[in-house]
């Protein structure tokens, strides 16, 4: 049996069946998890196997400044062969890269964290003041005192209104017993933060911590490098270059789609046909959702779904001895996987529901701030179709903005913002989106399965999410209840209204 007593560096036991690798580059991690297909040996044989034949230096108790040279230049030539050369992609994704991506505007943020299979921590609105002055320029608008001014007034207005707002916040909500001095300093920030976001133009730079394996990082890289945006192009190439030095084979070949772009822009012709948005820039209180299109017998499909994993029969067998069984005993079926114990279920507070859920699947339309679509894009497992930031449907105003007396103010950045966006647009129609503040609504289609409006509906209604994506989350479960009451009716909502509450 081969030894692997000096293995210890690189993995967290010898001697039991799970265990953790470390001190280990990224692509020969991949290449350890890739031989699980091709060989009849464990992974510490393998990495055992790598060190006898001389292509990785070990020895016991090293853990600092290993020679790993050789070991990386064998799983270049292990993915050369096995994901170049015969496409066995799914290789990459045991490999992994963590990526910061830092100054990139709030616009393009979003284009990188439209990847459902990678991991993204970005800056955040509510907790940091951003900075007056950091903004991105594109290139189109070098030249441009419009784009620069308006930026500019927006930002300084953020930051000029921030001291006022927080002390008027602090003034509306006065610490409690319970509240240290530090946590309701923090509270009151955020709180002032939360209204104030409105104002922040796209092109505010944020930044985002990124980790995907290197099959969705290939993928991620492709989009940016064929995207509209100037900045996504060059984010593109940048993180490719950086990612590159640590897995240099399974990204080599990430470049600008031919297909991406060329359908995008055939496409973009095509739908001219549709004609011109018939919206206007006006202010507007309340977002939009729209129940689009969902299962014509919810009931039947999710109680047969359900009984289908403890059956033995095939499913159109299920189905149809389920549909005899009469809605008492398929609300009985249902009620068994999603009732929560608050009501007599089984489901605890902090239980998915059973997976047999995704089967069922709804699309809503929804027209909201860009900072509340902000929030709402982090959650992946769903479908996103997001139309181009335009100020088409106007903007959104919290009322914290006329109880504070800034009604005035308010209204003229978000005309000036319009104003710009209008001289912009024959420049470049993408980027003058930049000059568009975080009030600017959207309209974007979403396919959620049931099991993730369970998850978003009970999660971003509660307490302390911002006010702009609780009134979506109850605006989706009051759609979805008056389509399908008992596809609603164990969903976990909070339907209050807490304003200022969270300070």
């Amino acid at each position: 049996m081969m030894d692997t007593s000096t293995l210890t560096p690189y993995v967290t036991n010898l001697d039991r069946p799970v265990f953790a690798l470390r001190n280990l580059p990224e692509e020969v991690v991949a290449v350890l998890f890739a031989y699980y297909s091709r060989s009849t040996g464990g992974l510490r044989e393998n990495l055992a196997k790598l060190a006898e034949d001389g292509d990785i230096a070990v020895g016991a108790g090293e853990t600092e400044d290993v020679d790993l040279a050789r070991a990386r230049e064998k799983a270049r030539e292990f993915h050369e062969k096995w994901v170049v050369g015969y496409g066995h992609s799914s290789v990459a994704e045991h490999a992994v890269v963590h990526l910061a991506v830092e100054d990139v505007s709030i616009l393009a943020s979003k284009v990188i964290e439209d990847a459902r299979l990678a991991s993204f921590t970005e800056k955040s609105t509510r907790y940091v003041v951003f900075d007056e002055d950091r903004y991105y320029a594109p290139p189109c608008f070098a030249d441009s005192t419009v784009y620069r001014e308006a930026c500019r007034f927006l930002l300084g207005t953020y930051a000029s209104l921030m001291p006022g707002v927080i002390e008027e916040v602090r003034k509306r909500r006065p610490r409690t017993e319970k509240q240290s001095q530090r946590g309701w300093d923090t509270a009151c920030k955020a709180a002032a933060c939360d209204v104030l976001r409105y104002i922040l133009p796209t092109s505010t730079r944020t930044n985002i911590g990124i980790t995907a394996n290197a099959r969705t990082l290939e993928h991620l890289l492709a989009k940016l490098m064929s995207h509209p945006l100037q900045e996504c192009r060059d984010l593109g190439e940048s993180m490719k270059r950086e990612a590159q030095i640590v897995v240099p084979t399974l990204i080599k070949y990430a470049a600008r789609s031919p297909y991406l772009v060329e359908s995008g822009e055939a496409l973009d012709s095509l739908a001219e046909a549709v004609g011109p948005s018939a919206g206007g820039a006006v202010s507007c209180q309340g977002d939009h959702v729209s129940l689009v299109s969902g299962p014509a017998n919810p009931e039947l499909d999710l109680a047969a779904a359900l009984v289908y994993e403890h059956s033995e029969r095939p499913w159109a067998e299920v189905r149809q001895a389920v549909e005899a069984l009469g809605p008492e005993k398929r609300r009985e079926i249902i009620e068994v996987a999603v009732r929560g114990e608050e009501s007599g279920g089984f489901r605890a507070r902090f239980d998915q529901p059973i997976r047999a859920l995704e089967h069922l699947y709804y699309t809503f339309e929804i027209t909201l701030d860009f900072g509340a679509f902000r929030d709402i894009q982090r959650h992946r497992m769903a479908t996103q179709s997001r139309q181009r930031l335009t100020d088409a449907w106007g903007y959104s105003t919290p009322p914290e903005i006329a109880e504070f007396g800034l009604s005035d103010i308010f209204a003229e950045c978000m005309e000036r913002a319009s104003n710009a966006y209008q001289t912009l647009v024959p420049v470049d129609r993408d980027a003058a989106s930049y000059v568009l503040p975080l009030a600017s609504r959207v309209r974007v289609l979403f396919t959620w399965n049931l099991r993730e409006l369970h998850h978003f509906i009970s999660l971003r209604s509660g307490k302390q999410g911002h006010a702009s994506y609780r009134r979506i989350a109850q605006d989706l479960w009051k759609a979805l209840h008056e389509r399908d009451p008992l596809m609603a009716e164990f969903i976990r909502v909070d339907m209050c209204d807490y304003g200022l509450s969270r300070a």
